[in-house]
């Protein structure tokens, strides 16, 4: 089997991705390599300090991290591509537009995948992926999520509060989606 690569993706990567990035290869160790970029990242930054707290507090650990902005190669280089919101899944395909098939919110992925875990869950996990993100791929027309179903607000320059809630469905997603990628 090769190697599985995720990729998830914000706005500064300094944030939500970094924090589904550190969240997700967490969970999955070895089993794929985990990384992150932002749209417009703020390249070299450390996670931000609110983030890097709630990362610690769940065992997880921020150090040597560095934003990075993200590149067609990165895209291309992803077997599942992972972002915080709608604008940063159109920012990817329009970067690269043969990545619509495996560019997914978070939240969006999490809510479309459990429904057919079982069915794939005998699979390689090369395949266990392009399988689960042709089925989040052709659902998508008929569920239409809404924004504020699959969107993690932006905590950046926002209270602990909003930290709190982005984390907070970051970690809920990861924990759905987690199992079914081991």
């Amino acid at each position: 089997m090769d190697t599985i690569h995720i990729l998830a993706v914000c706005t500064g990567n300094i944030c939500r991705s970094p924090a589904i990035e550190r969240l997700l290869a967490h969970r999955l160790g070895e089993s794929a390599v985990v990384a992150s970029a932002g749209t417009m990242g703020v390249v070299g930054a450390p996670i931000a300090e609110p983030m890097a707290r709630l990362l610690i507090g769940a065992g997880v650990s921020p150090d040597g991290f560095s934003a990075r902005r993200l590149t067609q190669s990165m895209i291309d280089a992803a077997d599942l591509i992972l972002t915080a919101s709608t604008d940063h899944r159109s920012a990817v395909v329009a970067l690269q537009p043969l990545a619509m098939k495996k560019t997914f919110t978070l939240l969006e992925f999490a809510r479309t995948v459990p429904h057919v875990s079982a069915s794939v869950a005998h699979l390689p996990l090369d395949e266990r992926i392009h399988a689960l993100a042709r089925h989040a791929y052709h659902a998508r027309p008929r569920l239409r999520f809404s924004r504020e179903q699959i969107d993690i607000p932006d905590p950046f320059g926002a209270s602990q509060e909003v930290y709190v809630t982005a984390f907070t469905l970051i970690t809920r997603a990861v924990d759905e989606i987690a199992p079914i990628l081991m």
